[in-house]
């Protein structure tokens, strides 16, 4: 926002040199309207960047904490697999072997 306030300043400055004053005074409102509506652009697009963002880092976070259920849930699967074929004479045991 300051660079545009910087360039509005620089232009400001230059548009009394052009033209007549009537002249003078459409070309500083139409440079002030203009700002206005870069300014209130550039305002609405940082705010969706802002909202793409958040989801991003909600849905990163929710990926991460899936990842490690999953991870879980394979540790506790293959727990009880292995309890279950405890015995010798499984027939799931003597099957993979």
């Amino acid at each position: 926002m300051k660079v545009l306030d910087k360039i509005i300043e620089i232009l400001v400055a230059i548009i009394p040199f052009l033209g007549g004053r009537r002249k003078r005074k459409e070309m500083i409102e139409e440079v002030q309207s203009f700002t206005e509506l870069v300014k209130g652009q550039y305002g609405f697009l940082v705010e969706q960047l802002e909202k793409v963002l958040k989801d991003y880092f909600d849905m990163s976070e929710r990926v991460k904490e899936m990842h490690t259920e999953m991870f879980e849930l394979k540790a506790q699967l293959a727990k009880a697999l292995s309890m279950q074929c405890g015995n010798t004479s499984c027939g799931l045991r003597n099957s993979k072997v």
